[in-house]
């Protein structure tokens, strides 16, 4: 989801309980996840790098108790800039736990969402999510700017805040009562799209991934057959799913295939390639030579 409505959750959370000042770091807690956006140059440059990207490192637990440490040490150097000294190992750790707890509800939102969090990072690279929404939420995006410019305006404070939270309560059950319903009626991989009465289901045949496009009705179409290995031996792909750049690939994708292409092979994510869902944008194939001795 977007920051806007990460701080507000944050503010709706913990501002009756922790006002003032330690409201702040749980907001910075909610906020600081997002400037992983800043963090692709990174794995641009070096694909050993790939979780320090938007939706990585800062989404794991561990990442969420990183920032935290920073909020404090950054309240800390304030406090001797403006003159206030050592501000107490109570107050640091005050700051640090209202921050790692505003960053723990960043990342429960952004759980909702696919292609998911790599919650345990760096114990495993692995992505978690509860696959009710297609990454970030336009809508409630553009509510939460909406509720923003009306509060900076004068025309929605707090009563106005906890009816939007309300809000945002039902719209999510509602997206997972609509996966709950696919899942029941479509088996495979549901993946939702930006229009929440279209969802496609992934499934796995022999040899193949085959895409549909599903609702809520039991009616279904087939998009889409992509084949796994396309001319390229299963062990060449073992061979190579350590590459960093495969590694990179793989952790932005829904699902891989391999094939052959001008003598080499070309591992890539069909469902971005082919435009059937757009997010991530980055990081969609590879291209592995075919050296000597390592016939694919």
């Amino acid at each position: 989801m977007d920051s806007i409505t990460h701080g507000l959750v944050a503010i709706f959370l913990f501002h009756s309980a922790f006002p003032g000042l330690p409201l702040l770091f749980a907001v910075l807690g909610a906020t600081l996840p997002d400037t992983d956006i800043l963090h692709r140059r990174f794995s641009d440059r070096d694909p050993r790098l790939f979780v320090f990207s938007h939706g990585g490192f800062t989404h794991s637990i561990p990442g969420a108790a990183a920032i935290a440490a920073g909020v404090a040490a950054g309240f800390q150097a304030w406090q001797i800039v403006a003159g206030q000294g050592y501000a107490g190992a109570q107050v640091l750790a005050i700051a640090w736990a209202l921050a790692f707890s505003g960053a723990l509800t960043h990342l429960a939102l952004d759980a909702l969402a696919f292609p998911g969090i790599p919650l345990l990072y760096p114990a495993q690279t692995r992505k978690y999510s509860a696959r009710i929404f297609p990454g970030p939420s336009l809508v409630l995006f553009g509510m939460s700017l909406c509720f923003l410019l009306a509060h900076l305006s004068g025309y929605a404070g707090i009563v106005t805040l906890h009816a939007y939270m309300g809000f945002i309560g039902v719209y999510i059950a509602a997206h997972a009562a609509l996966r709950a319903l696919v899942t029941a009626r479509h088996p495979g991989l549901a993946i939702p799209t930006f229009n929440p009465l279209k969802w496609l289901v992934i499934r796995e045949s022999e040899g193949f991934f085959e895409v549909y496009s599903a609702g809520l009705s039991k009616t279904y179409g087939k998009l889409a057959a992509f084949p796994r290995h396309d001319g390229v031996r299963p062990g060449f792909i073992e061979r190579h799913a350590k590459d960093p750049e495969v590694q990179r690939v793989a952790y932005h994708s829904y699902l891989t295939v391999a094939g052959r292409q001008d003598g080499s092979v070309v591992i890539r994510d069909p469902l971005r390639e082919c435009g059937l869902l757009p997010y991530p944008p980055h990081y969609r194939r590879v291209c592995i030579p075919a050296g000597d001795g390592d016939d694919p």
